[in-house]
């Protein structure tokens, strides 16, 4: 929709950070979106700084601690965005919502939860995430490996791809590989504890998964190169077929659609002795959660922040991302009979078929010490020069439970 903001002098900028840029498989939606917008409103001007992967939270974090603060912004659930409101730096929507019903009823009503805090709305929950494993097909086939439906189904189908040349698992020790951690914890501990990891038998899930991620490695289920690759080499190697499995989220769908024929998604491997049941998933909302800053908000840019959001989450935009990428979106665009890719489809039917639902792990901690000390040491804990409990206890007194 083309909207009037006044005459060229009051031209207005906003600037927009997500994660979704880069090699992300949304960056190019993204920006073919913005410049749609930005030609339909001629008086806005969108500075685009996105970044993909590990780039794209220090650079938000610093922007925000310096005064720079972005006007509109991607940033998950978690412990970032529960310090940024904590301090006062993110927009409080509530009130704006409840006064455009049409709008806010566009969303999952259950999906709310997730940006909820002391019962006001900072956020619009635009992007359904769900983490799974993925299986190259063709090679399980060739090698007659099992596709693993438990944990001991996985460490044959290891020794299999190990015996032949094969890297069996895509890991890498930056944050982003520790998906492969946070899934096995999900199966161990459950819903609860992962959720509440205050709880007091928490940390021995936490170490016990330590445990299962050693024994993989001792296994040779990494790549040789694990504690230096980044994650874009991490994700090649599963692309080119040069690895069996990675663990990685629905947003990864969108970098394998050119190998989906060969590619499966399965629910994580069960662990018998664990808290949760077979088929629990990490299922929560990504970083197409959107935000307006206080700073934005509160000033004469309020007016077209809340336009650029309104078209950030339009059942329009949900459907070119959910046809383009494959996303799954917490909107309702049912009536557009949206072609969805397979694996988009394999995931609907993971969520169908899941028996519990765990949210992210390390968005129930604090995020910076789950990178810079439970990632960054992981490495030290997998080659025994760390023991798993000096870890976790470095962990905890760098105030990885702190609120």
């Amino acid at each position: 929709m083309i909207r009037e903001w006044g005459n060229e002098a009051e031209k207005i900028t906003l600037r927009f950070i997500s994660s979704w840029g880069g090699v992300d498989s949304k960056a190019e939606t993204l920006q073919n979106l913005f410049i749609k917008y930005t030609n339909e409103n001629q008086n806005i001007e969108i500075i685009n700084e996105s970044l993909f992967g590990e780039d794209f939270l220090p650079k938000i974090k610093t922007d925000f601690a310096s005064g720079n603060s972005p006007d509109v912004f991607g940033l998950w659930p978690g412990s970032d965005i529960r310090a940024l409101i904590k301090a006062g730096k993110v927009a409080d929507l509530t009130d704006l919502l409840n006064e455009n019903p049409e709008w806010k009823n566009n969303f999952k009503s259950s999906m709310w939860a997730y940006t909820t805090y002391n019962d006001r709305i900072y956020g619009l929950p635009f992007e359904t995430i769900f983490e799974a494993l993925f299986i190259n097909k063709d090679l399980f086939e060739q090698y007659n490996a099992p596709v693993p439906e438990t944990f001991d189904d996985l460490k044959r189908a290891v020794r299999i791809f190990r015996e032949n040349g094969v890297v069996p698992i895509a890991y890498n020790s930056l944050a982003e590989g520790t998906y492969l951690y946070q899934n096995i914890l999900a199966i161990l501990a459950g819903k609860e504890i992962v959720e509440n990891p205050s709880a007091g038998e928490a940390g021995e899930y936490f170490k016990k998964a330590m445990e299962y991620m050693r024994e993989l490695y001792k296994m040779g289920a990494f790549p040789e190169e694990c504690f230096t690759m980044t994650n874009h080499e991490r994700n090649l190697l599963f692309l080119q077929k040069k690895a069996a499995m990675i663990v990685q989220g629905s947003w990864f769908i969108g970098n394998v659609k050119d190998i989906e024929d060969t590619v499966d998604i399965i629910h994580f491997p069960y662990i018998e002795g664990g808290k949760a049941p077979p088929r629990t998933m990490i299922y929560g909302i990504g970083n197409g959660c959107f935000h307006i800053s206080s700073e934005a908000y509160n000033s004469d840019k309020k007016e077209a922040c809340i336009d650029l959001l309104k078209m950030l989450t339009s059942k329009e935009t949900a459907a070119a991302f959910a046809e383009q990428t494959g996303m799954i979106s917490t909107v309702d665009i049912r009536d557009y009979r949206i072609n969805y890719s397979i694996l988009t489809r394999k995931g609907q039917l993971l969520i169908n078929n899941g028996r519990q639902f765990v949210g992210p792990p390390d968005s129930f901690v604090d995020r910076t010490v789950w990178e810079e000390v439970i990632a960054a040491d992981m490495p030290y804990m997998l080659e025994g020069e760390m023991e798993i409990d000096k870890l976790w206890d470095k962990a905890v007194r760098s105030g990885l439970l702190a609120k």
